[in-house]
Order: structure tokens, then C-alpha cells, then sequence
């Protein structure tokens, strides 16, 4: 099947979205994003450097919008993607990290990694109509839709928050053994994959699966030094880990959660997505500002791009 579609990049240090074209990795457009808020660091004429740092970014389900989680302006741009255009700009909690979206509900809900909470945000308002409190400096959030529950990487405690998406309530916590940095569900919604970093006292992370019914644990494998961003392969059953500190991406078989491949990229690798067809994998490495294409059957790098600086998180839009 041949590859089509663009790869988006939030370049964190040069307050910039580039695209690229997934085949051949040639420059589509580049989005510009100004500060809108009236933080010092953003009215300070003398400061240097970003201001705004897009990090996360998710387009909406008919591929006409963008959201961008900005870490250092606090805030959510929405950037239509016909005009290349921010429409609209949000202010959340402190330092924004991740977005999910419950698209049949209309609802955007944001983690802030500083403010121990998750802003949630009606799109149909592009207003802010709650703020839930989670655990310690929460991350990644993931809509599981076989219970309309998010789940949230609370990385500052050894908690996993739960909270109803349709009632914006805290439902419970689970307890897991290390500080959780990202999750997803798989496609049935009953099993739970979480990357736990190791406590102080252990040498290795691990990526451990949890029974979402039961909240027992299901299955566990060792990981390497700092993993930090999961992918679920559902047509190969395989599992991808990038670690920041590895410099690699491990390719595991999620059935039995074993290492297939270990493959080398570059320096501090920190986000992956499928391209269209599922055979190529798109990575950034932040220290080295640059974006690999990876064939997941072989293993290989196949294209590499220098990107803007800090390339923080990176989407393929079919």
C-alpha cells in the first residue's frame, strides 16, 4: 500500500508546526505560533528563545482542525487546517502536556503536568467548563471508549487517575509499582499498557499491562534506561517503545509483551506515529532536531530530515 498523507511536527524550541510530505519528507507548510499571554516571561522584550513551546498535538477526526498543547504560554491553540490559521487560543492550567478528545461529546481534556489537574474544555464553546484535580504532575491521558473513562500517567506519584469523561468525575486510582509516563488502551478497551519508571532503587523501567476490569496486573517486561512515549500496532499486535536515553525504539509483540527488535536512532528520541498503511514508523529525536522514517518490517532507517528546533511530538495524518 503506498504511503500517502503528511507528518506534523511541534517543534517545542522554535514555536513552530512544520509538515512534511510522508513519502519524501519534503517541507508542506510551516505554522508560526505567537504568545497570548500575559505571563512575564512572554512580555519580557529582553527574553530569548521560545515562548509559546508547542508540545502535544491532535487533529480532529475530520482532519480540519489542529490543537496544540503550548507548555510554556499555559495555553491550547486551535489552528484550522485549510488557512493554516490559530482561530482560537484557550488558556488551561499550568504547563499543558497532553490532549484527548472525546469527539462524540464535543470535549477536549488536558492534562497540566505543574497544576495537578485536567482542564476540560467544550470545542463547540472553545471554552474552558471544568477543571478536574488528579495526582502529581499528570501527563499522558487516554480515552478508553469501551467505558468512556480517561486514564491518566500521574508521574509524579506511582497512581494511575480515573476519571468518567461524561460526568468530568473522579472515579478512582490505580496503584501501580513505579512513577507511570505514558499508557493507552488496547483496541477491545479491557487491557491497559503503561510504561512505569523505576524507582530510585531499581535499574530498569518496565512496561506492564493491566487488566482494566480488575486493575490487576496481566502481563510485565523490562525496558531500558528512560522509555517515554508507547504506540499500539492493533493489525501487527506489536507494541512500540522509544527510549530518550537508549537513543532506540524497541518493537514488542503485544500478546506476550517480548522484545522483537531493538532498532538505534538518534539522539533522545521522545515521540512515534504510523504513517497511512501502517508500514512506516515517523520518530523525532529532540536533542538532535531531526525526523526518522523507520520500516517497521525491517527494522531500517529509511529517510531521515532535519527539523526546527526541539521536535517535541509528531502525528501522520492519513
Amino acid at each position: 500500500m503506498e504511503e500517502r498523507g503528511i507528518v506534523l511536527v511541534a517543534n517545542m524550541g522554535a514555536d513552530s508546526i512544520t509538515a512534511y510530505e510522508s513519502r519524501t519528507y519534503d517541507e508542506v507548510f510551516r505554522i508560526c505560533l505567537k504568545p497570548e499571554a500575559t505571563k512575564l516571561m512572554n512580555v519580557n522584550h529582553f527574553a530569548r528563545g521560545p515562548m509559546v513551546g508547542p508540545g502535544h498535538i491532535y487533529c480532529s477526526a475530520g482532519g480540519e482542525q489542529l490543537l496544540v498543547a503550548n507548555l510554556y504560554d499555559d495555553s491550547l491553540s486551535i489552528i484550522d487546517l485549510c488557512s493554516r490559521a490559530v482561530i482560537n487560543t484557550i488558556f488551561a492550567g499550568s504547563r499543558p502536556n497532553r490532549i484527548e478528545v472525546f469527539e462524540q461529546a464535543g470535549k477536549a481534556f488536558v492534562t497540566n503536568y505543574d497544576s495537578d489537574s485536567v482542564s476540560v474544555i467544550d470545542l463547540r464553546m472553545q471554552q474552558i467548563i471544568g477543571q478536574i484535580p488528579t495526582g502529581i504532575m499528570p501527563q499522558s491521558i487516554v480515552l478508553n471508549r469501551g467505558n468512556n473513562c480517561l486514564y491518566i500517567a500521574n508521574t509524579g506519584s506511582d497512581w494511575v487517575t480515573v476519571i468518567d469523561a461524561l460526568a468530568m468525575d473522579k472515579q478512582s486510582c490505580l496503584k501501580v509499582d513505579g512513577y507511570p509516563v505514558d499508557l493507552l488502551c488496547d483496541g477491545t478497551g479491557r487491557k491497559l499498557y503503561t510504561i512505569i519508571q523505576s524507582h530510585e532503587s531499581r535499574e530498569r523501567s518496565c512496561l506492564v499491562e493491566y487488566d482494566i476490569e480488575t486493575g490487576k496486573k496481566s502481563a510485565c517486561m523490562r525496558l531500558g534506561t528512560m522509555p517515554v512515549n508507547l504506540l499500539l500496532d492493533q493489525e501487527r499486535d506489536r507494541l512500540y517503545v522509544v527510549d530518550a536515553v537508549d537513543d532506540s525504539l524497541t518493537v514488542i509483540d503485544s500478546t506476550g509483551l517480548k522484545a522483537l527488535d531493538i532498532i538505534g536512532l538518534g539522539k533522545m528520541p521522545v515521540s512515534q506515529s504510523l504513517g497511512y498503511g501502517g508500514k512506516y514508523l515517523h520518530v523525532v529525536c529532540m536533542m538532535e532536531n531531526r525526523l526518522y522514517k523507520v520500516d517497521v518490517d525491517t527494522g531500517l532507517v529509511v529517510k531521515t530530515v532535519i527539523t526546527d528546533t526541539e521536535p517535541a511530538w509528531i502525528l501522520s495524518v492519513g
